[in-house]
């Protein structure tokens, strides 16, 4: 039977290559498929599928006194620096993706509450780039905050005219500096995957993407934290639309969460500037 499992290349396959991974282009065109990558199906991927195999091969992890049956160390999932460092921020922005989700939904339906009979609805007809069949992370991260992003945009305009007024200057700023944000991380990926198939095709060590990913996951940073500023924005527009009976803040908490969230996107807007090469090269030519 050992000898079976050494050298079942199926096996071997399922185990170790798993699946390639493909892009989606911010604009909608095919790119060629990044190979070999960091988001590649690991053991973790696939435990589940396998509960009783894995008991057998690796044992139970329940039972530490007890010996595999096979005699097979679990294996140890492990990232290089720039994969390390992507990841991180990947699940600081998916986390910052999912409060503002959630934040969104509530708005709704306090808006529902407090004027009934209006149609308080994020719903739009923004087109969105499709994921295609195996996207990465970071695909699916850009197209769950391009689809958000649009949703908020959405409700904001529906806040105004429940209020009939236009909201804050500072809240539409604060959005578009977030759609910004997304656009940016469109590009680092974009180069990361055309970079990496140019290299591949010249047989240039991997190695040398590291700028790449450490550029992508700068970029995912930034976009964190606009996030961030997102949420605080919509709740603002919320105090400014809700009528005065019902609104949680006063109108001085409410200015003074827009001055700050502009404040830092300032500070975010010149960071995401200085780290982009094309605003680089141009400094160096002026000198």
């Amino acid at each position: 039977m050992m000898g079976d499992l050494r050298h079942n290349q199926s096996f071997q396959q399922l185990g170790s290559n798993g699946f390639p991974l493909r892009s989606t282009h911010p604009f909608g065109h095919s790119v060629v498929p990044l190979l070999d990558s960091y988001d590649l199906f690991s053991y973790d991927d696939l435990s589940h599928l396998y509960p009783y195999f894995n008991d057998m091969m690796y044992g139970d992890n329940s039972f530490s006194g007890f010996v595999p049956t096979f005699g097979f160390q679990r294996p140890i999932k492990t990232r290089s620096g720039p994969a390390s460092e992507l990841h991180i921020r990947l699940e600081e922005c998916y986390e910052q993706w999912r409060a503002l989700e959630k934040e969104r939904k509530k708005t709704e339906l306090a808006l529902a509450k407090n004027y009934p009979g209006k149609k308080v609805s994020s719903t739009n007809n923004t087109p969105i780039p499709r994921l295609t069949s195996n996207p990465s992370r970071v695909d699916r991260l850009i197209v769950d905050e391009l689809r958000e992003q649009a949703r908020v945009v959405t409700l904001l305009g529906k806040m105004e005219r429940l209020r009939s007024s236009p909201l804050h200057a500072n809240i539409s700023t604060a959005l578009d500096r977030h759609l910004e944000s997304i656009h940016i991380v469109q590009s680092r990926r974009k180069d990361e995957i055309v970079n990496a198939s140019n290299r591949q095709r010249q047989g240039v060590p991997r190695c040398q993407d590291d700028r790449d990913v450490f550029a992508l996951a700068s970029a995912i940073k930034e976009m964190c934290v606009a996030t961030r500023k997102a949420r605080t924005t919509l709740w603002c527009a919320l105090q400014m639309t809700l009528p005065k009976t019902a609104s949680t803040a006063g109108q001085t908490d409410v200015e003074k969460a827009l001055q700050d969230t502009v404040n830092c996107e300032d500070k975010v807007h010149e960071s995401i500037n200085s780290s982009n090469p094309m605003n680089q090269r141009g400094e160096a030519n002026k000198h």
